[in-house]
């Protein structure tokens, strides 16, 4: 496992040229997949536009340096609309609070841990002053630009937390499983009630909200537009197409 502040700022090196072509300069999530797809790269000319290199094209992410076969593998991201759109999304993940799906604030992620595929592991949450909880991907409901949903399972207010907390200056290993079996056991459902009240809340904090991109349904129709405002008839259809995930990484807040 890598933690990003093992990862920004190490320099980037071809193989094929036997030089440094850049530096790590920041790394690129997709939300929707909960990994890191590509890292920015400053290779000195950003007056050129920004270079990224996807993470499929990384040959090596060592201690010291991150390999490549070669500087082609340095992308403009003009030329990677999906990059780009991801970029201008910013979800930094790192800074969110986290908050449970009944609506308890908890702390701030100051750390993500990423596998081998640049799939995010496990997000370290500081509670407060000298207190940190690492969540399992498998409690994360929602990557979001603002704030990281989780389940009741791991709520850092305390309530029933499942996740592994730790001094904020005590090391540890990310090749260490941070993921109890009380962890990886099914959440359990909730009451019908404790359903009820949490999709009152949520239609509550939707409602009047606007949207940073076009949600579409799955015939391809418009559910709402850029800028557009959520009413009650959008809200349904979102809930009747399975959008809600999508309209939440997309609050214009």
């Amino acid at each position: 496992m890598k933690k990003s502040a093992d990862i920004l700022r190490l320099p980037v090196i071809s193989i094929s040229e036997g030089k440094q072509v850049g530096t790590v300069k920041d790394l690129v999530i997709d939300a929707s997949q909960g990994a890191v797809v590509a890292l920015v790269v400053d290779d000195g000319s950003w007056y050129l536009g920004a270079k990224v290199l996807p993470f499929n094209a990384i040959t090596g992410l060592g201690e010291s340096a991150v390999t490549v076969e070669g500087t082609s593998n340095l992308i403009p991201v003009s030329t990677l609309p999906r990059i780009e759109q991801l970029m201008s999304a910013g979800v930094k993940v790192i800074g969110s609070r986290t908050l449970t799906r009944s609506g308890h604030m908890g702390g701030k992620v100051v750390e993500i841990a990423i596998d081998e595929s640049g799939r995010i592991n496990t997000c370290e949450v500081e509670e407060s002053i000298g207190e940190r909880i690492l969540i399992p991907v498998q409690q994360i409901v929602t990557f979001g630009k603002d704030v990281l949903i989780i389940n009741e399972a791991v709520d850092p207010t305390g309530r029933g937390a499942m996740g592994i907390r730790q001094a904020a200056t005590a090391p540890y290993s990310m090749n260490e499983s941070v993921v109890t079996q009380a962890a990886l056991q099914p959440t359990p459902v909730a009451s019908d009630d404790a359903a009820q009240l949490f999709e009152e809340k949520q239609r509550r904090y939707l409602l009047g909200k606007r949207v940073n991109r076009r949600i579409t349904g799955a015939d391809g129709s418009v559910i709402i537009e850029q800028g557009s405002e959520i009413t009650e008839e959008i809200l349904q259809r979102i809930r009747e197409e399975d959008k809600m995930i999508e309209l939440t990484m997309n609050l214009r807040l």
